[in-house]
């Protein structure tokens, strides 16, 4: 992997990834975060986690049974911030285009206030969500934007479509970009590039 971490000490990092976890849990999330953006989650032991959060593996242990069930709950805690904040953000605007321009606006927003997190799921989507039980999955930002682009189709906004390939090409815009800031092509926050984004988005959506 070649995202680019956060070089902040355990101690410095920024808020828990995992809602309402403090101290040590909260330092062993964002030293694994690190790791597993910098390395990929395989390749990371949970020695390696320990000493960087300044635990001991015991203590690793007493949070989360493993690397694997750590690596997942970070995971599905970005994936259900995506999924709230895209349907508060449908849900806020008027009409398809000011709907895409708002869903482009909310994924720029968390990319930017956490972009080792927000690189992280970018990065391990292919891991979980395939596989995931559909219980444990929860909120879904992607089947939101279905559900936008479908409404949008219903009311003859956009050119008719399949909903599930259209809502994957206009992720893929704000996606693809963010993939290319991990890489390196793409500089600079992705806020500055967001009304290119937005527009591009747009003109995928009446294609």
């Amino acid at each position: 992997m070649a995202a680019k971490p956060e070089t902040k000490s355990a101690k410095s990092l920024p808020q828990s990834v995992t809602e309402g976890a403090a101290g040590a849990k909260a330092r062993i999330e964002r030293a694994a975060l690190a790791l597993f953006c910098a390395r990929g989650v395989d390749a990371v032991t949970t020695r390696e986690m320990a000493a960087a959060s300044g635990v001991s593996e015991g203590a690793l242990y007493r949070h989360y049974p493993s690397k694997e069930s750590l690596a997942e709950t970070m995971f599905f805690a970005i994936h259900a911030r995506l999924a709230r904040e895209v349907a508060n953000a449908a849900a806020g605007a008027k009409g398809i285009e000011a709907k895409a321009r708002a869903i482009t606006a909310a994924y720029v927003s968390i990319a930017d206030e956490d972009w080792t997190l927000f690189s992280y799921h970018l990065l391990t989507t292919h891991r979980f969500l395939p596989y995931a039980d559909k219980s444990a999955r929860g909120p879904n930002p992607v089947a939101t934007v279905e559900d936008v682009i479908a409404e949008a189709i219903a009311a003859k906004e956009i050119p008719p479509g399949d909903a599930k390939l259209k809502a994957a090409s206009a992720l893929g815009v704000v996606l693809q970009a963010a993939l290319h800031k991990i890489y390196g092509r793409v500089g600079g926050d992705l806020k500055s590039h967001e009304d290119a984004l937005a527009r591009a988005v747009i003109a995928v959506l009446k294609s």
